[in-house]
């Protein structure tokens, strides 16, 4: 490779004038570079020092993919810019360039660019539109290689020419439910929404579609109309194969046909095998700051450097952008002008090679807001808990989106804040579906918000067992111990209870002391008149107020939920705001034993009736793949003699109890075979939930009975002992990352 000193130029004269070398005179950052045959111009990775315009010759790009394969995604003839997308993008070189054949090109230097940029805006412009298809296909390369596995450079290079590259913003319809089929669409880059409309004209949220992801490939295989309604969630690049475009291929390529039926089969299994979450993991989260005292952009540096654990992380604000695109004021540019495209596809290929973005907001409302909120997978709404809990202006940029965006509340508390109140003024007034309390300068609490919102959240989900949900006590001591947190906790009757405890972030000492009050059925049984229940359940009712108090779920640090069974209306009722206690108690109201909760005039019972083991709703309320189930209850019981076959008389067992000379008479007790009845539901439960499970830890405590509330300790102690290393193993396999 051979460099010589050349002129100084305009970058529109340089644009206008290539290969005129007779305009070209003494400059060090402006530069002629000639290429034998097979060198390397610059490899893929490396910092970008300048930009190159071909000459003469021909040059070929190729990207090394994750896998290791390379691809040839590009030919390039004298005329093209070589090298500007590192140089607009702040980011290293995306492909490997490499001289075809013997060819020359021109230099400039980083700063030369950067200089000539600035005084001639109009011809960065232009540069701008010459790189946005090649973007476009370094986008395309990226996901086909994915997609489709390593094709060769002819196949790509046909599929890429016969593919129709579509954008898309919020609420534009890629295709709606009945219609014919008009081919397969790959997701380059932004968000689909899959909705279906029922006979009775419910619209339902089904699925998401990503990035290198497909959408409507039935189509490119049968004539059958589409199956559902397809919007576009944000800032959406699409590549369109035509049934009659995929059959050529077919027949030129038969791999492709494969292949396509491999990522069909892949889907349906995957919906059999498990729930299918009606929303992804967010790649795109946009901070829209809603209070005046909120440093959104200290927010986002800490939320990126949690999330960096779990993947490539990029925070821009307006100035950050404008410094990584290489333009002044470009993140203000507006949506309709005619750079915007181009901006567009820069942004859609730093996704291609982040597996977060960051967008700071500015906290009004202008260009770089609404582009944020255009981009967005997810919004964030960065609060001060103690300001003014109506929405502000800046909101109500989110309204009137064809396609609502996944909005959710961030309340970022003051330092030592000990714990949340008065969250509920702040959602009475928003949809949100889900809201996290974060408190400054503590970096458990950045790390589960982190987690949450990268789908690595902790979430743990209790059954019900009577007496012997105490060993989950034992559970939540290994986790402590073995520093694994809790960010979600759900659960049912017993473990209702045991949910709510946890939820309160206390140590293990302070809960065995709260569980202290159920360690009787002495301070739990008050006899009464069985006509509404057995027990007049005002001793467990006093017993929830003292241990949970005043406590609202929604100002719990982390959420959680329980299961109540609605007789009004035969529906499960899920627990997610309101007084924990009132929660609990209603989780806990077994039928015929304790009395029924009664909420607006609706009778509530145990969850157990319903839901035992609320296992599937705790996959699709936490969005997670690393949920623990925890099931106190045995398969199968001991097997015990009893006096009796068919039928049995009360005051025949009063007797014998009164009688002290009588034989005590083996029979099950009446609230044992009640407990029993729901416990067999659950056991049955459990089963089917297993495989939405990551860890399933059922403990086997069929030595204690239903019953046995004094002996809480000794059945802590045994939960302790039995899982103390499976979740040492566990945290272990699964490379758990903990800040």
């Amino acid at each position: 490779m051979s460099e010589a000193s050349q002129s100084k130029l305009t970058l529109s004269q340089l644009l206008d004038t290539l290969g005129d070398l007779s305009e070209l005179g003494e400059d060090p950052e402006l530069q002629l570079v000639e290429l034998n045959e097979g060198e390397v111009l610059f490899e893929q990775g490396e910092e970008a020092a300048g930009m190159y315009v071909l000459l003469a010759g021909v040059l070929g790009v190729r990207v090394q993919h994750d896998d290791g394969t390379e691809t040839v995604i590009d030919r390039l003839a004298p005329g093209a810019i070589v090298g500007e997308m590192a140089l607009l993008s702040g980011q290293k070189r995306t492909a490997t360039v490499f001289a075809i054949n013997d060819a020359g090109v021109i230099r400039l230097s980083k700063e030369k660019f950067e200089q000539l940029a600035e005084e001639d805006q109009d011809a960065l412009e232009t540069i701008d539109e010459t790189v946005a298809p090649r973007w476009q296909r370094l986008q395309l390369a990226r996901v086909m290689n994915n997609l489709f596995g390593e094709l060769d450079t002819s196949a790509l290079h046909t599929l890429q020419g016969q593919m129709t590259w579509q954008h898309h913003s919020n609420g534009s319809v890629i295709f709606k439910q009945g219609d014919e089929g008009d081919g397969m669409y790959i997701v380059v880059n932004g968000r689909l929404r899959v909705t279906v409309t029922t006979p009775q004209g419910e619209e339902n949220v089904i699925g998401e579609i990503g990035p290198g992801e497909t959408v409507g490939e039935f189509a490119v295989l049968t004539d059958d109309v589409r199956s559902a309604t397809v919007h576009a969630v944000r800032e959406t690049n699409l590549a369109l194969i035509t049934p009659s475009v995929f059959r050529n291929l077919s027949q030129e390529y038969p791999e492709l046909m494969g292949k396509l039926v491999r990522i069909i089969v892949e889907r349906q299994q995957r919906s059999i095998k498990g729930i299918v979450r009606p929303y992804l993991t967010a790649q795109t989260i946009t901070l829209l700051p809603v209070s005046p005292t909120v440093d959104s952009v200290l927010f986002a540096s800490e939320l990126s450097g949690a999330l960096s654990q779990y993947g490539t992380t990029v925070t821009l604000s307006s100035q950050e952008f404008d410094d990584r695109y290489g333009k002044p004021g470009a993140s203000q540019t507006a949506l309709d002008d005619a750079s915007n495209p181009a901006i567009v596809d820069w942004m859609g290929d730093l996704e291609g090679s982040s597996d977060f973005i960051i967008y700071t907001a500015d906290d009004e409302s202008s260009n770089w807001t609404r582009r944020c909120i255009g981009q967005a997978d997810r919004v964030l709404l960065i609060a001060d808990p103690e300001g003014d809990p109506k929405p502000g202006l800046i909101e109500h940029m989110l309204e009137g989106l064809d396609v609502p965006i996944r909005t959710e509340l961030v309340l970022w508390h003051p330092a030592g804040t000990e714990r949340p109140v008065g969250t509920s003024a702040w959602l009475e007034t928003r949809q949100e579906g889900a809201h996290y309390h974060v408190r400054r300068e503590d970096a458990s609490h950045i790390s589960r918000l982190a987690r949450r919102l990268s789908g690595h959240a902790i979430s743990m989900v209790l059954s019900g067992g009577g007496a012997r949900g105490f060993a989950q006590l034992g559970v939540y001591r290994s986790m402590l111990e073995l520093g694994i947190p809790i960010d979600y906790v759900g659960g049912s009757s017993f473990g209702a209870l045991m949910a709510g405890l946890f939820a309160r972030s206390l140590s293990v000492y302070e809960l065995m002391d709260l569980a202290d009050a159920f360690a009787s059925s002495r301070q739990i049984f008050d006899y009464t008149l069985p006509f509404t229940s057995l027990l007049a359940s005002k001793k467990v009712t006093r017993i929830c107020q003292e241990v949970f108090g005043d406590v609202l779920i929604e100002d719990l640090w982390f959420p959680f939920f329980c299961v109540s069974s609605n007789l009004s209306c035969a529906e499960p009722v899920i627990h997610r705001r309101g007084s924990l206690w009132r929660a609990v108690r209603a989780s806990l109201a077994i039928p015929g034993v304790f009395a029924p909760v009664i909420e607006d005039d609706e009778i509530l019972v145990d969850g157990g009736v319903m839901d035992n083991f609320p296992v599937e709703l705790m996959v699709k309320l936490s969005e997670s793949d690393h949920v623990i189930g925890v099931h106190a209850n045995p398969h199968k019981e001991s097997k015990r003699q009893w006096d009796y076959d068919t039928s049995i008389s009360g005051w025949r067992i009063l007797f014998n109890k009164i009688n002290p000379f009588a034989k005590p008479l083996r029979s099950p007790s009446l609230i044992g075979t009640i407990l029993r009845a729901q416990e067999i539901n659950s056991a049955y439960q459990a089963k089917s939930a297993e495989y939405m499970l990551d860890l399933m830890i059922r403990l086997e405590v069929k030595q204690y009975g239903f019953m046995d509330f004094d002996e809480y300790e000794a059945i802590a102690q045994s939960g302790y002992e039995a899982t103390l290393e499976p979740l040492r193993g566990w945290k272990e396999s699964r490379g758990i990352k903990l800040l």
